[in-house]
């Protein structure tokens, strides 16, 4: 016999008082209202649930150090002192390649510290804000969301590191060591912060201090891109140039489509008086990149070091073509081409490009 569907909540077994008849369901209420107290009451846990992971994963991308969006890396190249500019090229464009900086905790017992998630919101607009201020070079108007975050959120490590990036684009370097020291004390697992530190003390002069950082944001970090290309650049400065040939070529190996770093590695090779290995990595760099300018002249270094003024003087030329005057003659400039100054080729390329400029004195 089928059963009937009203009786699907009955006891399994009858009451004796009534000839074994189903008994009802205790609860009065209808299925279909139970059915649907039920689905409300899932709903609210699963939303719950939600607003409670999305909190944590905003906190925890905090303390991770704000990425993507709010990268704050600083390349030495930036700032690197003028004896040094002719031989490296700027790049800004190195991708950013972030420490993975453990959640820390909000105080010394471990506790984690609670954050109201709309002053979060607030603060994480304000650092936007900062960021988009900082790509265009505008650093008053970044230190300014900078700061606004801080006051929203005081415990907010990337605004304190965004300020001390700015102080450290401003050349203001005392001041920018003071903020991240600060800022790694708070967060002491952040590779971003060594990297940014150390490029604060590299133009302060204090390169010991500087390396020290650096190698300790690869100890945390071992692929960390920009903090080994700024310890490629500091031993680049420092005149230890197979330190800094075997850091860049690590570099290229992680950002091999970067011509930037494949030219700074072709100085090292030079410098090591490796001249075919470095016009093979010049090469290629003016194959991708032809307005990178400080390749062709990079590429005439190698043929004066080896005494071939022709083919020397074949290069600079080349290099000439995507030069403004200004430019040019910071790079005839360069020391390194004062063995080649009596060339005729050379003295005639002077006259051309500036007339009104004596010719250097005979030594």
């Amino acid at each position: 016999m089928k059963e009937d569907p009203k009786d699907i909540y009955a006891s399994p077994e009858g009451d004796a008082g009534d000839g074994g008849a189903p008994i009802p369901p205790t609860d009065p209420t209808p299925p279909q209202f139970r059915r649907v107290r039920r689905n409300i009451l899932l709903f609210l846990l699963l939303m719950t649930a939600i607003l409670a992971v999305a909190t944590w994963l905003i906190y925890l991308q905090e303390r991770r150090g704000v990425r993507d969006d709010l990268a704050t890396d600083v390349l030495a190249e930036q700032r690197i002192p003028a004896a040094r500019r002719r031989l490296l090229q700027g790049s800004a464009s190195l991708p950013r390649i972030f420490a993975p900086a453990p959640p820390t905790s909000g105080s010394e017992t471990g506790t984690v510290v609670k954050i109201d998630p709309q002053k979060m919101g607030r603060a994480m607009g304000e650092m936007r804000l900062a960021q988009q201020y900082l790509r265009v070079r505008d650093w008053d108007r970044a230190e300014q969301h900078a700061r606004q975050a801080l006051a929203i959120w005081p415990d907010m490590n990337a605004a304190l590191r965004m300020i001390g990036v700015i102080y450290t684009q401003r050349g203001q370097f005392t001041e920018a060591i003071e903020i991240l020291e600060r800022a790694l004390e708070a967060d002491p697992f952040n590779a971003e912060i060594y990297n940014n530190l150390a490029t604060a003390y590299m133009h302060g002069g204090d390169m010991q201090r500087a390396e020290d950082l650096l190698l300790a944001a690869l100890q945390i970090h071992p692929t960390y891109t920009a903090a080994r290309l700024n310890l490629g650049l500091l031993y680049l400065a420092a005149d230890d140039y197979a330190s800094a040939a075997e850091a860049l070529e690590e570099v290229i190996d992680q950002a091999p489509e970067q011509s930037s770093i494949r030219n700074n590695y072709a100085v090292a090779l030079l410098r090591l008086g490796r001249y075919e290995e470095a016009r093979r990595q010049l090469g290629l760099v003016i194959k991708r990149d032809p307005g990178l300018v400080a390749a062709y002249f990079n590429m005439a270094i190698t043929y004066v070091l080896e005494g071939d003024a022709e083919k020397a003087m074949k290069w600079i030329h080349k290099g000439a073509e995507y030069c403004s005057p200004v430019t040019l003659e910071k790079f005839l400039a360069d020391s390194d081409f004062d063995a080649i100054r009596d060339n005729p080729d050379f003295k005639a390329l002077i006259r051309k490009e500036f007339p009104k400029t004596p010719l250097p004195p005979r030594s």
